[in-house]
């Protein structure tokens, strides 16, 4: 949804967003990416979403069948219904992380205006409130986003209060998120404080933690995250570098786990050499049909002819799509599907007609540079991105400290109106990107699918 239909006014750094988006994705999507920006200390999200033809039935069933066909969700018995476009999703599920991805997937099917969520999370066995303390306060501390912000964190009676201080609207609501994934907690009081002119010289970004230290870090974060089963993944660290080795059982977990390295504090860059052994049983049309579905009824992606080949577990993806963002969405949705082995991306990005501006690659790189100045992420090292623009694709050099810094800078050149497509060529410590995967991974924000993310 281009910015230019989105109404944006702020007072005394409370932004309101108002107009009309065509799906509830691009709803929330304006949400965060105002949220990460320097200054804003709340979002009032007004957006309303344009009318739809699907019938309420169609829309349950749609929902309904991507929480099915979903490699992330194992509980049975959710209950979907669809009211004027409003989506309910009822039942019981075996842990925060399937309730919060059900209404992810719910929010991005085409149709929907609101999702709410009443599904409730049953555990078997108890933990005290120490317990849930200490997973809590290591979370926050190995989050790259949060590490050196002081934050407390009192726990009673599965009730977690959160107070402190961080640099933004996105950090709030994402310490609340790291404490709601801590198992067995059953609300999170948000107390935290938004003080954006501290800007981020409080807090150091570039982190030295050493090889062991950092292992042992993510092996934690890995067995933390319930939708990754680790028991079989090795990581090795050497001066930040990371590698994953191992299996895992779906595409999915594959991706997740990668992500959670990245989100780990001190590293630099993740190579991930994780194979899928999938105990999952399906044929490859089973999988093709699921996978298909999917894309059907994406809100992002339904417009776009899309081809699939699938062969033992692996799927091809063909056709095009108008920006990179879209490709890799479509790795993320095809990769979420039940016994999927593996993704190749062979979609070719092509703008559509009319939709590139008139503005000049000197105007569309110097908004770019405005944007990663205004942006909390990315304004510490600004000066170190050097951008360039040529028939509206942007091409981004330079040496970073973090992934969220790379990731960001991307995803906010991507986001410049006239710009169809990054080249993310910025190196993180030193450490470059293999050249084939510029375009793969020119930057979609992984959070769309898998939420702990950014």
């Amino acid at each position: 949804m281009p910015a230019s239909e989105i109404s944006v006014s702020t007072k005394e750094g409370i932004v309101t967003l108002s107009g009309r988006v065509d799906n509830l994705a691009a709803k929330n999507r304006a949400d965060r990416q105002a949220s990460k920006i320097r200054g804003v200390r709340e979002v009032l999200n007004e957006l309303t979403v344009a009318p739809s033809a699907l019938s309420d039935a169609d829309i349950a069933y749609a929902v309904r069948r991507r929480i099915l066909n979903n490699a992330t969700i194992v509980s049975q018995g959710i209950v979907v219904t669809s009211v004027d476009g409003n989506v309910t999703i009822k039942g019981e599920v075996a842990n925060w992380s399937e309730a919060e991805e059900a209404a992810l997937l719910a929010s991005a099917v085409g149709g929907v205006k609101n999702v709410k969520n009443e599904l409730v999370t049953r555990y078997t066995e108890t933990r005290s409130d120490q317990e849930i303390k200490n997973d809590a306060v290591a979370a926050l501390h190995r989050d790259v986003y949060l590490t050196g912000f002081p934050i407390t964190v009192a726990v009673k009676d599965g009730v977690v209060s959160l107070t402190g201080w961080v640099g933004n609207a996105y950090q709030k609501r994402r310490a609340a998120q790291a404490a709601r994934w801590v198992s067995h907690v059953t609300f999170v009081k948000n107390e935290l404080v938004v003080r954006p002119e501290e800007k981020g010289e409080l807090r150091e970004r570039a982190v030295y933690v050493s090889d062991d230290a950092l292992e042992q870090a993510i092996r934690e974060e890995l067995a933390e995250d319930i939708r990754v089963d680790a028991s079989e993944i090795e990581a090795r660290a050497s001066d930040g570098e990371v590698t994953l080795a191992g299996s895992v059982t779906n595409h999915a977990q594959k991706r997740i786990a990668e992500q959670d390295a990245r989100d780990v504090v001190g590293v630099a860059w993740v190579t991930n050499n994780l194979f899928v052994k999938t105990d999952q049983a399906a044929d490859d049309w089973t999988i093709r049909d699921d996978v298909d579905f999917d894309l059907q009824t994406d809100s992002a992606l339904a417009p776009f002819d899309l081809e699939i080949r699938v062969k033992d577990g692996v799927v091809t993806l063909t056709g095009r799509v108008h920006d990179s963002s879209e490709k890799s969405h479509a790795t993320d949705v095809a990769g979420g599907v039940r016994a999927v082995r593996e993704v190749v991306n062979e979609i070719r990005v092509e703008p559509a007609t009319g939709t590139i501006t008139k503005q000049s690659d000197v105007t569309l790189a110097r908004e770019i540079r405005d944007s990663l100045r205004r942006h909390w992420t990315t304004a510490r090292v600004a000066d170190r991105i050097r951008v360039g623009v040529k028939d509206g694709v942007a091409t981004l050099t330079g040496d970073l400290d973090t992934w969220d810094e790379r990731l960001e800078a991307g995803r906010l050149a991507l986001g410049a109106e006239g710009v169809w497509k990054v080249q993310n060529r910025l190196t993180v410590k030193g450490y470059d990107y293999e050249w084939e995967k510029w375009e793969y991974d020119a930057p979609y924000y992984y959070e769309e699918l898998f939420p702990n993310v950014g």
